[in-house]
């Protein structure tokens, strides 16, 4: 519900405000258009916490934590490593409300839950959000927003929002072992490469993707990584010059980084978001793209087998030690319900570039 900005009160003593000592965090997310209505329906998800004050019992669990990753030595590493998991120890905040800013008008976000996290659905008519659109270098759509503190407080909270029209081409793409290297089958190479390692990208992968959103398409990155990750990896995307796209993780605990994190949960997490973007955009065409390091292909035959005409393609990287460990025959059993001319199992980012500029254009 939209308020006005003098309803949208800030102190001390308001129990539900950001605090100075709170951060927040805005997700890259989606809005669909409503033609009936003339107006868009913006996705805001995000997260509220209170960086870890590193006293003595979490210094205990980033030592015991650090004997399973066992990051090398040197202290870009050192410190590359506790930065990231003094993520996971940050302090969720919850039945906090977030005042933020859409062109020009102010709404309350509903209260974040247990884990820190909001999420809400807001309709803004068209002809209002209409001056606030920024275009990217590839032709696409973005409204940012940011949250609205008190004067005193100089910080910015911004997020993005991408405006997604009813009809096009989305890709739908895994980050670990899809464009990112991790190596998820070696539990040692997987730690190191989560947490002390700088992140590497697939080579090749970000020019695929670069040209796709220039011939038109919409990317949302769907993982089984954890929420906590969101800013370490948004930063690499950006860095390695992935396109501009929604961000789709998941809710883990550090605890649970030490057992195998790409359980039965991690699959099903990956099925819901995939099925929501599907079911929020029928007209668009889907691309899905991941690996056989992990259950990539059951996932997409699943979806291919829901959603029918809308999977224009599923792209496999073929991943020789995956998780695995599916041969490209039992991959492409695992892909029967897909006509084969859809479907592509590929060794080198070289094999895929022409397959989705065709399917944009046509």
């Amino acid at each position: 519900m939209a308020e006005s900005r003098e309803t949208l009160g800030h102190s001390e003593n308001n129990k539900v405000a950001v605090h100075p000592r709170e951060q927040v965090i805005f997700y890259r997310s989606v809005a669909h258009y409503s033609p009936l209505g003339r107006c868009w329906h913006l996705e805001v998800h995000g997260s509220i916490f209170a960086p870890t004050r590193r006293h003595i019992r979490k210094h205990v669990l980033l030592h015991l934590f650090k004997r399973v990753v066992k990051p090398e030595k040197g202290k870009q590493t050192h410190k590359r490593f506790k930065d990231r998991a003094y993520l996971f120890l940050n302090v969720n905040k919850r039945n906090k409300s977030v005042p933020i800013a859409i062109a020009e008008k102010a709404f309350e976000l509903p209260r974040s839950s247990p884990d820190g996290q909001f999420y809400t659905t807001l309709t803004v008519p068209e002809l209002e959000l209409e001056p606030s659109i920024q275009v990217d270098e590839f032709g696409r759509r973005f409204v940012e927003f940011a949250a609205h503190l008190p004067e005193e407080d100089e910080r910015l909270f911004a997020g993005e929002i991408e405006l997604i029209p009813p009809e096009g081409i989305s890709i739908v793409s895994d980050i670990d072992d899809t464009i990112k290297i991790t190596n998820i089958a070696d539990r040692r190479e997987l730690l190191a490469n989560t947490f002390s390692r700088e992140f590497q990208a697939v080579p090749m992968m970000a020019k695929i993707y670069q040209d796709w959103a220039r011939a038109g398409a919409s990317i949302h990155y769907v993982s089984s990584s954890p929420w906590p990750l969101y800013q370490p990896m948004l930063a690499w995307l950006d860095k390695d010059e992935f396109p501009l796209g929604s961000v789709h993780l998941r809710n883990m605990k550090l605890s649970e980084l030490r057992k195998d994190w790409k359980r039965q949960i991690a699959y099903e997490s990956k099925r819901k978001t995939i099925q929501t973007l599907m079911r929020t955009y029928p007209s668009r065409r889907f691309i899905l793209c991941g690996d056989s390091g992990e259950r990539d292909a059951e996932l997409y035959a699943e979806i291919a087998s829901q959603f029918g005409p809308q999977v224009q393609h599923v792209a496999i990287r073929y991943i020789e030690n995956g998780h695995h460990k599916y041969s490209r025959d039992v991959i492409r059993r695992i892909l029967s319900n897909i006509p084969e001319e859809k479907q592509t199992v590929f060794d080198s980012p070289e094999e895929i570039p022409a397959l989705i500029p065709d399917a944009v254009s046509s």
